[in-house]
């Protein structure tokens, strides 16, 4: 199955997260995220709104995170990250649709699109706001991890998947030190959301989370390690 991704897409970082987790081969196909790339006519074939991630397996073809992960649950049910009771299926959905449609349509355009594109700075009241809007659905869903450290039921699932994925982000991106200077409060993440910081703690540790680290996050880490 070939991902059609670029590195640092929180969208797309679900995909391999649930492939890795669930034992499912994959061939990352990384592309840069230019108009022309997103919007060629190959590539809206695979993803009618031009947006990453989009699939392609023995001819067919899908795009949509929320979607491919049902698709993979489907085809490959082993390790089930819908979970195992028509209750926890329903639970997980809610999960993360409700943050999806609700909170990370936030979380890009107000936070994490300023600040990669370089605007943060000039645009400081608007992502203050946006951060104090994030902050405020970020306390709901401290208060909201299960009793064993997971979103949803016993084990990792598709909301973890869900959440993590645009929850790291952020932080990484609002804790630069060129943005620290605006207040936004990230850098208190885990004194301020110490269940979210454990829940973080657990997806990191999974065995499998290592391989699908952000390739450029990585690269960034290690030249930053070498200069220090």
């Amino acid at each position: 199955m070939k991902i059609h991704m670029f590195s640092g897409s929180g969208f797309a970082w679900r995909i391999q997260l649930a492939c890795e987790l669930k034992g499912i081969p994959y061939d990352p196909a990384y592309m840069q995220p230019t108009p022309e790339n997103l919007k060629s006519a190959a590539f809206l074939k695979l993803s009618p709104r031009g947006k990453v991630p989009a699939i392609e397996a023995d001819g067919y073809s899908l795009s949509e995170s929320l979607a491919i992960m049902a698709y993979l649950e489907a085809k490959h049910p082993e390790r089930p990250l819908f979970g195992k009771t028509p209750e926890e299926t329903g639970q997980i959905w809610q999960k993360c649709l409700d943050f999806d449609l609700y909170v990370s349509g936030d979380f890009i355009p107000n936070l994490i699109a300023p600040i990669v594109q370089g605007r943060a700075v000039n645009e400081a009241d608007a992502v203050r706001k946006g951060a104090a809007t994030a902050h405020e659905e970020l306390a709901k869903l401290d208060d909201g991890v299960g009793a064993s450290g997971w979103i949803v039921g016993e084990s990792v699932s598709a909301a973890d998947i869900t959440l993590y994925t645009m929850i790291e982000p952020v932080i990484r991106f609002a804790t630069k030190p060129e943005i620290l200077s605006l207040g936004l409060g990230f850098d208190s993440f885990a004194s301020r959301y110490p269940r979210l910081q454990a829940w973080r703690e657990k997806v990191q540790s999974l065995p499998e989370y290592d391989a699908t680290y952000p390739v450029f996050w990585r690269e960034v880490d290690e030249q930053l390690a070498a200069a220090s």
